[in-house]
């Protein structure tokens, strides 16, 4: 079971960027994760992108129900129509280079 406290960096971007303006404000999750990675500090970011991949690992085993329950336990008010969808933006928060 994957607890709250186990992610800090990760429910701050889902609560403060993928919540339930977050279309209008970012347009798409992609663009709420570029406004996180803007706004960040870069230690902030060493942390995301680590919590990134663990919870990546998780996702993939997980049926699409159990990962939307999981976002919203995070605080995330996108509801991805894939768990395709959730890897990709997971991956590139995994995997994007500081700026």
């Amino acid at each position: 079971m994957t607890r709250v406290p186990d992610y800090p960096q990760l429910r701050q971007f889902f609560e403060g960027y993928l919540h339930e303006d977050f279309v209008q404000e970012h347009k798409s999750p992609d663009g709420a994760l570029r406004a996180f990675e803007a706004d960040a500090s870069a230690a902030e970011l060493r942390r995301f992108r680590a919590e990134a991949k663990r919870l990546l690992a998780r996702v993939e085993s997980e049926d699409l129900e159990k990962i939307r329950e999981l976002l919203a336990t995070l605080g995330a008010s996108w509801s991805p129509r894939s768990r395709a969808a959730v890897a990709k933006l997971l991956a590139a928060a995994a995997g994007r280079a500081s700026t």
